[in-house]
């Protein structure tokens, strides 16, 4: 009785903290909080709410709880049973034998569709693997040929030059362009 006693006063010390109208818990006649205090012994709900209003600074959780034994203590007084709220579980659907098979059949045409992209992505990827092996090969070539066509050109035009020097009159006849 002296631990119910405590109880009391804390909650209600805590509504006086918080300035709140405490008129819900002034209307539970004292039997009605020895019933709730004797459920609340077993799970301390209403103790773990009020702590964690005390911590947190939000008063939900309490309100719910206040609430809530409102509403059981005048269910009690009534000589109501205590409200059970069921929630039903949730229904298991099995498959059909025609779903099933369509399922798997989804699945393997999905499987083989994957295979055929991957393998199409394989050919188009080596294909355009092989085309850019042929242009960097003739782009080599196409660049060793213009170093050599340079280089002769060089030599061919030297070798002009030199000419042109032996024969004066290899001057008028041939227009010199660089």
């Amino acid at each position: 009785m002296i631990e119910v006693v405590i109880f009391i006063e804390k909650v209600s010390i805590f509504y006086k903290m918080l300035a709140i109208d405490n008129t819900n818990l002034q209307n539970v006649e004292e039997e009605s909080w020895e019933d709730i205090l004797k459920l609340e012994n077993n799970n301390n709900t209403l103790l773990d709410a009020t702590l964690l209003a005390l911590k947190t600074g939000n008063l939900a959780p309490l309100i719910k709880e206040d609430l809530k034994y409102t509403i059981h203590s005048r269910r009690h007084k009534q000589g109501q049973e205590e409200l059970k709220v069921e929630i039903p579980k949730e229904k298991i659907y099995e498959l059909t034998v025609e779903e099933k098979i369509k399922i798997d059949r989804r699945r393997e045409q999905n499987r083989q569709a994957a295979h055929r992209f991957r393998e199409k992505k394989k050919s188009t990827s080596s294909l355009l693997f092989k085309k850019i092996q042929e242009q960097e090969a003739d782009n080599m070539k196409k660049t060793n040929d213009v170093k050599e066509l340079r280089a002769e050109k060089e030599q061919l035009q030297k070798m002009l030059f030199e000419h042109l020097l032996v024969c004066p009159n290899a001057k008028q006849c041939i227009r010199f362009q660089p």
